[in-house]
Order: structure tokens, then C-alpha cells, then sequence
């Protein structure tokens, strides 16, 4: 593949920081993967797999399930509103490696404690740690790749999550109560020893910057370069909004699904928890694909229509277990749903860079996330209060789907970008 590091190398005496012949933008894309396992993976994700089980004993209803993952994503703003202040005097590595091990310290509470209130305050700790991996983690691949393969490189480490997602559906059915420790709070001890461990390997091998380690982006250099400005202009704040409705409706819509589509498996479809621990690990396993599949259909036929690929199968995945308690519709819409997860996040994180620049990608992501935390965290509440009404959740996923298909219309009226 050709890279803009050529020149550079040229130019230097000293040779660039290498891994043998890999670039080190791919190693630095690589541990982003694994740092988002824990951050997103195991931060948030695993959260639908202990839920049953957290439910069952401490007697949570529908409403309460619902506002404890609100309490996560509370978090999770709180650390996009602090990004634009802490990032650009921390770093990414820094930052990252801190939040990780604030995930660690919360999950250890976790671990350790039965109590609502207690369990809340926690998982807001864990919301702060989420947003401080995947924020840092997603922009500096604005810096680390030229948009020739941005979105291929955000799709590798978006395949991060499903690998928690693989865990916690494989693991968490056979967690057994540890000493005084329930079954669920072995989970949440287990994952903290995890979250430590990656947090060491994060600050050993990310580096914030090309120029750290004498090295150019990878890929194809521009040949209409966005104007790479540190701060986002006046005439960006209409996109930047079109942009936030459809990436709030992505939010809401898919915390919906990934929040309770294991109590609807349990509970609807009647499966037994190992199964239903099953058939989640398979959205595991597709939705490491998913980011790099849509990352570079992205890079290839422009993210507008990336975006309304995305959500098209999004709506379908959605409406198969919102019309129907059809159990092939439901392994149907797992499959669906684990082909595109990743998708949109990917294709906004490039847009950022793209309609952007590199420069000012993390301000503009930041803005994004912002929009998106806020649909992450009414969904499930709102889902929660409708569960309590009707029974079930099968208005909640009827409703994601035609939410779907507005972001659908929303995403094939933006602009495409420039040809690079």
C-alpha cells in the first residue's frame, strides 16, 4: 500500500520507529482495537450481559435497569464536555491510559458492593473512563492516516468492542459466585484486572503524533486537502449539527438494542441465559468486521452513502424483533445488527477528519459524541418506561426502526466530501 512516509524517511538520517515492516500508524490503530476491548467492550457492552442477573438480585425493575445504564452514560458526557480541555494538554496516550484505569478502580468498586446508589455512582466512574478511550482513541487516527484509509483504520479499532462483546456472551453465563462475591460481581472483578492490563499496554505503545516518532500519515496524500484549522469555523456549525441529529438517532436507537435485547431473548423469546450468552457472543464475532467492512465501503463510495447503507440495515435489524416474536427474526436481526454495529461510528470519525480536518477532528468528534451520548442516554430510559407499560420492548424496537429510516433520509441530504 503506498504511504506519505517516503519523503520523511528520506530526509532523516535516523530511521523511522518501525515493527519490522509494519508502519507504526497500523500499531498504534491496533492497540486503539484493544484499548476500546476495554474501554467500550467490557466498559459498556458486557453491562447487557450481567444485567439479568444483576436484576435478579437486587430485584431491579424495568425503569431501574434502565436508569442504572443511564448513570454510564452520564459518565460518558461528562467526559466529552472535559475532552476538548484535557486532551489537547494530556494527550492521547495519557488520557487513555488514566481512563482505563478509572474503569479498573470503578469496576473494582463494583465488584465489591450490592447497593443501587452505589452501583449508580460507580458506573457513572465507568461512563467517564468509556468516553476517555474512545474520544482520544477515535481522533488521533485524523492525525495517524490520511483519509485514503481513515476509515479502514477507525474500522480496526472498532473492532475492539466485539471482542468484549465475544467475552462477556461466553464468560459471563458461567461466572459462579466467588467467596462473598455474586456471580455478576465476579464479572465486574475480572474485567478491572483486564482493564489494568491494557491500560499498561496502551501507555507503552500509543504515541500521540506522527512527528513522536519521525513518521508521516499512512496513505494516499490529498489531492484537495481540507483546510486543517485548530478550531472549528462559524460555517461548519450547520453541518456539525446535521451531522449530531443523525448521530443521536444512531445513539439512542442502538443503546436500546444492545441494553436489552439479552432481557428480551430471556424474557420473550424464552431462551435460557447460555443461549441467549450464545447468540450475543455473535454479535461479538460479526461486529468485528462490521467497522472495518463499513470503514472501507466509506472510504470508497463517500461516507453520505456509507451513512445511509448503515442505516438501512440498522432499521431492518430493528423492525425483525420490533413486528415480530418470530425466533428466525430474531437470529436474523443478531446477524444484521452484528454486520453494521460498528458502522456509523466508524463513518463519523472519518467524517470528522474529512469535512473537518485533522487538526480540528477531535473539537468536531467531540461535538459529535456530545449529540450522540445524549441519544445513548435517553433510549434506554425512555425504552425502560415503555417496557414498564406495555411488557416488553418491542415498541422500543419498533420505533428504533422508523427512527433508523429518518437517519436514513437525514444522511443522503448531507454533502459529499471532497475527492482526496
Amino acid at each position: 500500500m503506498p504511504n506519505g512516509s517516503t519523503q520523511r524517511e528520506n530526509q532523516n538520517s535516523t530511521a523511522p520507529l518501525r515493527l519490522g515492516n509494519v508502519h507504526y500508524a497500523w500499531i498504534v490503530a491496533m492497540t486503539g482495537s484493544v484499548a476500546m476491548f476495554c474501554g467500550l467492550g467490557l466498559g459498556r457492552f458486557a453491562f447487557g450481559m450481567l444485567l439479568p442477573s444483576m436484576s435478579s438480585s437486587l430485584g431491579l425493575n424495568y425503569t431501574q435497569s434502565g436508569l442504572l445504564g443511564f448513570t454510564n452514560l452520564i459518565g460518558y458526557l461528562v467526559a466529552v464536555l472535559l475532552s476538548p480541555l484535557v486532551l489537547p494538554r494530556l494527550g492521547t496516550r495519557n488520557t487513555a491510559t488514566a481512563s482505563l484505569l478509572l474503569i479498573a478502580v470503578s469496576m473494582l468498586g463494583m465488584a465489591f458492593t450490592t447497593g443501587f446508589p452505589a452501583l449508580c455512582a460507580l458506573y457513572v466512574l465507568t461512563g467517564i473512563g468509556s468516553g476517555g478511550v474512545v474520544l482520544p482513541m477515535m481522533s488521533v487516527m485524523s492525525h495517524w492516516f490520511f483519509p485514503s484509509h481513515r476509515g479502514l483504520a477507525l474500522g480496526l479499532v472498532m473492532a475492539g468492542p466485539g471482542f468484549g462483546i465475544i467475552l462477556s456472551g461466553f464468560v459471563v453465563p458461567k461466572l459462579v459466585p466467588l467467596l462473598d462475591l455474586l456471580s455478576w460481581q465476579t464479572g465486574w472483578l475480572i474485567f478491572a484486572v483486564i482493564n489494568v492490563v491494557v491500560a499498561l499496554l496502551t501507555f507503552t505503545l500509543i504515541r500521540n503524533h506522527p512527528d513522536d516518532v519521525r513518521q508521516d500519515p499512512f496513505g494516499r496524500i490529498p489531492t484537495s486537502p481540507v483546510k486543517n484549522k485548530k478550531n472549528l469555523e462559524r460555517s461548519n456549525i450547520k453541518l456539525l449539527a446535521h451531522l449530531g441529529i443523525i448521530f443521536a438517532i444512531y445513539g439512542a436507537t442502538y443503546m436500546v438494542y444492545v441494553t436489552f435485547i439479552v432481557t428480551s431473548m430471556v424474557g420473550s423469546y424464552q431462551l435460557s441465559e447460555a443461549t441467549a450468552g450464545g447468540v450475543w457472543a455473535w454479535i461479538g464475532l460479526l461486529s468485528m468486521f462490521s467497522g472495518m467492512l463499513f470503514g472501507w465501503i466509506s472510504d470508497h463510495i463517500g461516507r453520505r452513502l456509507g451513512l445511509a447503507l448503515a442505516f438501512f440495515f440498522l432499521a431492518i435489524a430493528y423492525l425483525l424483533v420490533g413486528l415480530t416474536d418470530w425466533r428466525l427474526g430474531l437470529y436474523l436481526s443478531i446477524v444484521l445488527f452484528g454486520i453494521v454495529v460498528w458502522s456509523v461510528p466508524v463513518i463519523m470519525a472519518a467524517s470528522a477528519g474529512d469535512y473537518f480536518g485533522a487538526a480540528a477532528a477531535a473539537s468536531a468528534l467531540a461535538a459529535l459524541t456530545f449529540a450522540f451520548s445524549g441519544g445513548q442516554a435517553l433510549g434506554p430510559v425512555l425504552a425502560g418506561y415503555l417496557a414498564e407499560i406495555t411488557g416488553d420492548f418491542s415498541i422500543s424496537y419498533l420505533l428504533s426502526g422508523i427512527a433508523a429510516f429518518v437517519a436514513l433520509g437525514l444522511a443522503l441530504l448531507l454533502r459529499p466530501q471532497k475527492s482526496t
